[in-house]
């Protein structure tokens, strides 16, 4: 049957690295198993959907104008276009949007017994097919590989995701939603790291900053349902990304190679509400990227979290344990080679590409880091206007996916 794969693992091997550390420190005084029982566990209530466009630009609240760090990362435009790495001119347009022709995806090559499961599975949800729903072919075997080919599982598994998609009004997100707030305001900082390029497989490959975001900072500064507004708006853009790219190039959804680089990783990260927050989002992350996922190198690491990864791996699925390796930074040029080719790694981390003379390519790359305070308050000022609000009476005010190119970034 299908290939089982662990869906969406790599906030579960975030978890196990600060896990790891911590079982180092302070000898297995705080323990997060159920952060690796599968799927979906209990998540928080309701968040109110996004439920307005980003208003005009002329409009938005200044707070946070006299940053100079923050002013020089919005008119530099780093991480403006990294939902756009897989592109072969990714800085030519903006972000991608979500296919309006899923039936286009090219499917894997599939056995009699897996084409049967994928129609049996199509039979039941013709309900969420006729309510305008994804039921396309691709997204269908996406469900049913979580599911090991299981097709009731499967089946609960997709209502379960378009449940949530309806609680939290996803299917606006690019028309609705906030989108200034969301997505743009803090694109430099959070999510940091884009999409760039393809390995050794064709596979896309994801790039995280992790170790310079301090995500334990981080979520302890923002509302947890503001940060979940974020990831969700990272997961759809990275999913239309992923389709956009396999039509483009004619080859089914690969398992995306992430690179998550660990240079900046403290001590101070490794804080039990840091891994229960990113718990929550993986629950969401596991119905929004279902299947995604196929490979991560955690490169740069510092050399206690690889020895503990080393001693504590055990604990989880042998078939996650298989698809992550844990390095030093000595360690890093060499195994990124392994699977991809040079010329598709930024120089900052050995390899050769370099956009616009940037070693560490951060219009496509964002370059992560702490937002300081200063650029919080201008997203929470941001996170708060609405539909038409200041503008001029008879304007329309500007849609979502236009505003949230111009407005910090100057364009």
């Amino acid at each position: 049957m299908f290939d089982p794969s662990d869906e969406l693992f790599s906030l579960k091997v975030v978890c196990t690295l600060i896990l790891a550390v911590s079982i180092s420190a302070w000898l297995a005084r705080v323990l997060f198993s159920s952060l690796w029982e599968g799927d979906n566990g209990q998540r928080d209530e309701p968040v109110e959907p996004g439920g307005s466009r980003t208003p005009s630009c002329a409009t938005l609240p200044q707070t946070g104008v006299g940053d100079p760090v923050a002013e020089e990362y919005w008119s530099k435009g780093y991480g403006r276009y990294k939902y756009c790495g897989l592109r072969a001119e990714p800085l030519s347009s903006g972000p991608p949007l979500p296919c309006r022709s899923p039936s286009k995806l090219p499917l894997p090559a599939l056995t009699d017994e897996q084409r049967h499961a994928l129609s049996a599975l199509a039979d039941r949800v013709t309900d969420l097919r006729d309510a305008g729903c994804r039921t396309d072919q691709s997204t269908l075997a996406r469900y049913l590989r979580a599911r090991k080919g299981n097709v009731v599982q499967a089946e609960l598994l997709l209502r379960e995701a378009v449940k949530w998609r309806q609680t939290h009004d996803i299917d606006r997100v690019f028309t609705h939603w906030n989108l200034a707030a969301y997505e743009q305001c803090l694109g430099p900082w959070w999510l940091s790291g884009g999409l760039f390029g393809h390995g050794k497989r064709g596979q896309a490959v994801a790039y995280e900053r992790l170790g310079r975001c301090n995500f334990a900072k981080l979520a302890a500064s923002m509302p947890f349902e503001e940060l979940l507004k974020c990831d969700i708006v990272h997961c759809e853009r990275c999913v239309a990304a992923l389709e956009e790219d396999a039509i483009r190039c004619g080859h089914p959804l690969i398992g995306v190679t992430i690179v998550m680089d660990m240079e900046g990783f403290g001590w101070d990260q490794v804080q039990y509400n840091a891994a229960k927050t990113i718990s929550k989002l993986a629950a969401s992350r596991s119905l929004l990227l279902t299947e995604i996922t196929g490979q991560i190198l955690v490169v740069r690491a510092p050399p206690a979290v690889a020895r503990a990864w080393s001693l504590f791996k055990h604990l989880l699925d042998p078939g996650v344990v298989a698809k992550v390796e844990v390095v030093t930074t000595a360690d890093t040029p060499t195994r990124l080679r392994v699977h991809i080719d040079d010329d598709a790694i930024p120089v900052y981390l050995g390899g050769s590409k370099c956009i616009d003379g940037d070693p560490e390519c951060r219009s496509v790359l964002a370059p992560g880091g702490l937002p300081s305070p200063s650029v919080l308050a201008r997203f929470s000022a941001l996170a708060r206007e609405k539909v038409g609000e200041r503008a001029p009476p008879g304007a329309d005010p500007v849609p979502a996916r236009q505003s949230a190119m111009s407005c910090c970034w100057g364009r």
